[in-house]
């Protein structure tokens, strides 16, 4: 399943656990956004919410959206294009 992730924190260490987090269940992956995930993984939406839950703290925030096939986007590289073309 293709998701998108945006974790939101001003703690660098939560970021960093996060983005550790996230590499380690993608079967693919593009970040070209401070705190935006592009990924491919086989567990559900919930489950890598609850899992990020831990890392956020207060007035922080996590979505995490499965991505059906239908997308627009403005302004990525070229490689960014051709991953998300690829994947989706």
């Amino acid at each position: 399943m293709l998701f998108m992730v945006a974790f939101k924190s001003r703690n660098e260490a939560a970021r960093a656990d996060a983005a550790a987090y996230l590499e380690s269940i993608a079967e693919s992956h593009w970040t070209g956004f401070d705190g935006i995930w592009f990924m491919k993984s086989d567990k559900n939406a919930v489950e890598i919410r609850d899992r990020l839950k831990c890392l956020s703290g207060p007035n922080e925030g996590i979505a995490v959206a499965l991505l059906s096939g239908f997308a627009a986007w403005h302004g990525f590289d070229v490689e960014a294009e051709k991953w998300l073309l690829k994947h989706m």
